[in-house]
């Protein structure tokens, strides 16, 4: 009796959703026992969740139809795994177009796993790894205060959903080509790739950043604030720049600070600005091996494994769980700090090294990371900002044009055969992901902060850079490596 009671109220529920089985979580849970839902795992670089999301807000998600209660509304709900999304995000829509033989309107969850970072869209794809961890919608999700449903912002969530669920990725995004992450400096295993659909779609942007109190007293030692101040000036016309051989040698393990050593931060804060710049220890803030960030540093900076035998070895910890290598503060030989998220580094450089009197602390950081966000009207502060690169600024206007060029090439990738290859109409969807997720049409629709940290690439065009509309040229660039090789030069290519 109990069972027949509840398929009647599961068939119930299933009536009232009606054929659009519309996506809050509880709608999900219908479209999937009713076998409507269409489910794709994505996992990698987070650095590339919100073009993710934009394209599926601008281009694949419909309104409800006429007759549902949300008719005419944007069927589009947005899912984190807490208040911040730090690990796992998740996009719920109804298609807008037919996608091979997926009708318009076809339930569609798409859950993006963050956590690992570019390596988590290389190595599980690889293996066909069943054990890797993806968000769970269900009936668990929650809905937190001020959720905004259906999703009118990628950014604001409409639900948190803490569960996960073990299952193989459909899909990988990585910040550079998957040959280069399973080198062993990344943490690589050295694994062919060759099973691998990989294809470049968009160009990450990266910067290298200070702590504050460094900021200010590169701003000094460059003429751009008086010797006597004390805040430093936020204006662009006043960002101080680093030499690319000094972070080099901040990297690589060959500037350790100290009174004994005197190679340090005095090569680049002399007397005047700080009279203690020669005993200050070097502190490195960054991302552990395995991450696309760190590959990209590795490869820009030390030339590792791009330079064969002529490669520098990479300071601090090697592994891709992260660690500490000296111990972060203000005076003595350099200390390293490894993080498996972007929010880590963000912290140990913007909060600890800052909040120790007299401390100087650098790293590399994804550019669409913002240190001063605006959020709901409220500036921010975290605690560092960017700095110039041989005098050029990590601008996208510089990347475009070719002046800037701590510039990767970002793929999305997946496996040719095997138990996780996708097919069919999942791959067709896939497909229309890669293929324009990284236009400039997408990128200019996202947040501010994500459109400094990405362009797309010469390849998503066709004709003359030089005959686009502005707009596109805007966040197109007529420069880059050779696809699916980080190790060569930045060239013009059209």
């Amino acid at each position: 009796m109990n069972i027949i009671r509840t398929s009647a109220i599961a068939m119930a529920c299933l009536a009232a959703i009606g054929s659009a089985h519309a996506l809050t979580p509880s709608e999900v849970v219908a479209a999937r026992t009713a076998g409507t839902l269409k489910e794709i795992k994505i996992t990698g670089a987070s650095a590339l969740r919100l073009a993710l999301g934009g394209f599926i807000q601008a281009d694949l998600a419909d309104v409800y139809p006429a007759g549902h209660p949300k008719a005419g509304q944007p069927s589009l709900d947005v899912f984190y795994n807490d208040a911040a999304g730090a690990n796992h995000r998740a996009y719920s829509f109804l298609l807008k177009t037919a996608v091979g033989g997926w009708p318009v309107g076809t339930p569609v969850l798409i859950t993006k796993r963050d956590q690992g970072g570019s390596g988590q869209g290389v190595g599980p794809l690889i293996t066909a790894d069943a054990t890797q961890l993806h968000m769970k919608v269900d009936a668990t999700c929650t809905t937190p205060a001020g959720s905004v449903s259906p999703a009118t912002d990628i950014q604001k969530p409409g639900f948190l959903c803490a569960g996960t669920v073990a299952g193989m990725a459909d899909a990988g995004l990585s910040d550079v080509e998957p040959s280069l992450l399973e080198n062993s400096i990344n943490a690589g295993l050295g694994r062919s790739v060759a099973n691998l659909d990989s294809v470049g779609f968009v160009q990450n942007i990266f910067g290298v950043a200070v702590n504050k109190n460094l900021y200010l007293a590169l701003q000094k030692t460059q003429g751009l604030v008086p010797v006597t101040a004390t805040a430093i000036d936020e204006s662009a016309a006043k960002q101080p720049s680093l030499p690319i051989p000094f972070v080099r040698g901040v990297l690589t393990g060959q500037l350790q600070g100290s009174t004994t050593a005197k190679k340090g931060w005095n090569l680049v804060v002399d007397a005047t600005a700080d009279a203690n710049a020669v005993n200050k220890k070097v502190n490195v803030c960054r991302r552990a091996a395995s991450s696309g960030t760190q590959a990209a540093s590795n490869a820009f900076f030390a030339q590792n494994p791009c330079g064969g035998g002529d490669k520098y070895p990479v300071a601090g910890p090697a592994l891709s769980t992260g660690g500490t290598t000296g111990v972060l503060g203000a005076l003595g030989s350099a200390a390293y700090k490894a993080d498996t998220s972007t929010g880590g580094v963000e912290t140990c450089l913007g909060t600890t090294v800052q909040n120790i009197v007299g401390a100087y602390g650098l790293a590399v950081i994804g550019r669409e990371n913002n240190p001063t966000p605006n959020v709901n009207g409220v500036v921010g502060d975290k605690g560092y900002r960017y700095v110039k690169l041989n005098n050029v600024a990590p601008e996208r206007a510089n990347v475009v044009d070719g002046s800037y060029e701590f510039v990767y090439e970002s793929t999305m990738q997946w496996a040719k055969s095997g138990a996780n290859a996708p097919a069919g109409d999942k791959l067709t969807l896939l497909q229309l992901l890669r293929n324009n997720m990284g236009k400039a049409a997408v990128l200019s629709g996202l947040d501010v902060d994500f459109q400094a940290g990405l362009a797309a690439v010469p390849a998503s065009f066709t004709g003359a850079w030089a005959d686009l509309p502005k707009a596109t040229r805007d966040f197109t660039s007529h420069s880059s490596r050779k696809s699916a090789a980080s190790c060569t030069a930045v060239t013009t290519q059209y």
